[in-house]
């Protein structure tokens, strides 16, 4: 009889699990846990914040042979296109908190817009926000400046590089900033904040500029869309993406910008790197190995 009992109470908690499981398929609400990592850079503190993932077609826009895109992503047991992550990141100074890049914003995609929902979960407001550098004008850098054409920001002052703050296809996201006299250009050789060292490198855009995030003698080197699709540029860094305005700069900006990183080992926080983006470089052969960051649950307060 016991056992018959047992029997049944199974088979009854296996049919509940099954409906509690379609139930949750049904809803549509699975989801990965919210998508912020934070670490120390010095006495800051850097969060990596991602606004989600997109497929990317590595195929068709990297410029090389597609045998050789498909070989080498299959290096790392991925195909074209490619699932690529969309990422911000926040660096608390203590005195301020700069948000780098906001990605594509909501209403774009499901699996895009999520930059400030992570933000909230990793325990900012948006008026917290103090100034929002931005890396170039393409819109899964910019689109996150606006939402119903009002700014997401609302204390916060835009810094955008003079070459791309005339860029067409970002002006309704400018605007609202430039109507409250929130929007600031920089020229070259010039860093509007202390921890934060501009370094233009033109030739993805003409104004994408990549910062230096400075404190208590360590570097981590944001680089925006220095680099797109990881299983393939960074063993060649030598390929180029249809994206980039000029390819040859954008080539020798890369090639520049590794070599760099990798001497100085310096921390690397990626847009389109798989969240949290955040690592080292080191030469091997023709080209660099992508070393993640160590996990840590050991942050100390910024000072």
């Amino acid at each position: 009889m016991k056992l018959i009992q047992n029997s049944l109470l199974a088979v009854m908690a296996a049919s509940g699990l099954a409906v509690a499981t379609q139930a949750i398929a049904d809803d549509h609400q699975l989801s990965q846990a919210p998508g912020f990592y934070r670490m120390n850079v010095g006495d800051f503190v850097v969060t990596a914040l991602n606004d989600g993932t997109s497929d990317m077609a590595a195929h068709k826009l990297l410029h090389w042979n597609e045998d050789k895109i498909r070989a080498a992503l299959a290096e790392h047991f991925m195909d074209s296109p490619v699932e690529g992550s969309i990422n911000g990141f926040l660096v608390d100074t203590g005195a301020q908190q700069i948000l780098i890049d906001t990605g594509m914003g909501k209403g774009v995609s499901p699996s895009l817009g999520k930059l400030t929902t992570h933000l909230a979960a990793a325990g900012y407001t948006l008026e917290d926000i103090d100034a929002v550098y931005i890396t170039h004008f393409h819109g899964d850098h910019v689109s996150g400046l606006v939402n119903n054409g009002e700014r997401v920001f609302p204390n916060a002052k835009v810094y955008v590089h003079e070459r791309d703050a005339d860029a067409e296809s970002a002006q309704a996201k400018y605007a609202p900033y430039r109507a409250a006299d929130a929007f600031v250009t920089f020229a070259d050789g010039e860093s509007p904040h202390a921890g934060i060292k501009v370094n233009p490198t033109p030739g993805h855009t003409p104004g994408h500029s990549v910062y230096h995030v400075e404190s208590g003698g360590q570097t981590m080197v944001v680089w925006g869309d220095t680099l797109h699709v990881a299983g393939v540029q960074f063993a060649h860094p030598e390929v180029t993406i249809q994206y980039d305005s000029d390819p040859d700069k954008a080539r020798a900006q890369r090639l520049q910008l590794f070599e760099m990183i990798a001497e100085n080992e310096y921390w690397v926080a990626g847009a389109h790197i798989a969240f949290p983006g955040i690592g080292r470089l080191k030469k091997e052969n023709d080209g660099y190995r992508w070393v993640p960051a160590n996990y840590t649950t050991r942050i100390e307060q910024p000072k």
